[in-house]
């Protein structure tokens, strides 16, 4: 019997779904030498179109966007974000990594469009693409990961930590405007403030151990009991439950992963381990 095919990955879909907007950008690149696209204009993030028009929905859809005219943008993107995020993916599970990229995405926008609002200048004002989605997830890779070798053009060796100190420093002066253009192709330009903005959520969901997924059921599930008909039936509390001793099961599940890999354990099993893990922390 031939063994089960692996379900696609998050991120292999993320990647798959970013390239398909860009070959929609390049299906649609506008005649007359314009270097913008009608998928490019529907969905990159432009300062006033979501301030004074409130087109919200740019604040996420611009990650999917990348430069028509300059190839590494798009490629320098999901080469970053295929071999960080598949441990990020495997370590937070699919969903959740699903949650914390658009997350990452949406607040990065938020603060370069507010960046481009407080640094007014007339005329249109556009950003796109993923970097500062990748951003967060380099910079939770590189918290869990400090001390892990990233390979710069697959040869020059350098720890994350030191990779990201590197990165975050050069945002910083490139948010100031002291990065010498020399180091960009002609006519591009940085979303700096997106880059920080995504390097800040990314510390945040690391440093307030975040559960994007966990908060969302939270909500939804109260959001379903408001909707319940109310009755007159009354609910007995017996008081404290014994909490449930799950431990018969981690052997199990470690045999689980051992068999086919992290990624084929489910919500529940991942809970469990989480909690004989927070278990054994506050017994020491």
């Amino acid at each position: 019997m031939p063994p089960a095919k692996q379900p696609m990955s998050i991120v292999v879909k993320l990647i798959l779904a970013t390239v398909g907007v860009f070959l929609l950008q390049l299906l649609t690149m506008q005649p007359g030498g314009t270097e913008d696209s009608l998928v490019f204009n529907w969905l990159g993030a432009e300062r006033n179109l979501i301030l004074k028009y409130g087109q919200v929905w740019r604040l996420l859809t611009y990650a999917f966007c990348h430069s028509e005219t300059h190839l590494t943008h798009i490629v320098c993107n999901m080469v970053a974000l295929f071999f960080l995020g598949r441990l990020v993916a495997r370590t937070l599970g699919e969903r959740e990594f699903l949650w914390m990229y658009l997350a990452a995405a949406f607040f990065a926008g938020i603060v370069q469009v507010c960046a481009m609002a407080l640094s007014g200048g007339e005329g249109p004002q556009w950003t796109l693409g993923a970097s500062g989605a990748v951003s967060a997830v380099f910079v939770w890779f590189a918290m869990h990961y400090p001390r892990l070798k990233l390979y710069i053009f697959g040869i020059v060796p350098v720890e994350a930590r030191v990779l990201l100190m590197v990165a975050v420093a050069y945002d910083t002066i490139g948010f100031l405007g002291l990065v010498p253009s020399i180091f960009l192709p002609e006519g591009a330009s940085v979303g700096h403030a997106a880059h920080l903005g995504g390097v800040i959520f990314g510390f945040l969901y690391f440093r307030w151990d975040m559960n994007l997924t966990r908060w969302w059921d939270d909500f939804a599930g109260r959001a379903r009991k408001l909707d319940l008909p109310k009755t007159n039936l009354r609910v007995y509390n017996p008081g404290i439950q014994p909490e449930i001793d799950d431990s018969d099961k981690i052997d199990d599940i470690l045999a689980k992963i051992s068999r086919e890999g992290e990624s084929s354990l489910t919500a529940r099993e991942r809970r469990i381990l989480v909690n004989a893990s927070d278990h054994m922390k506050n017994s020491r």
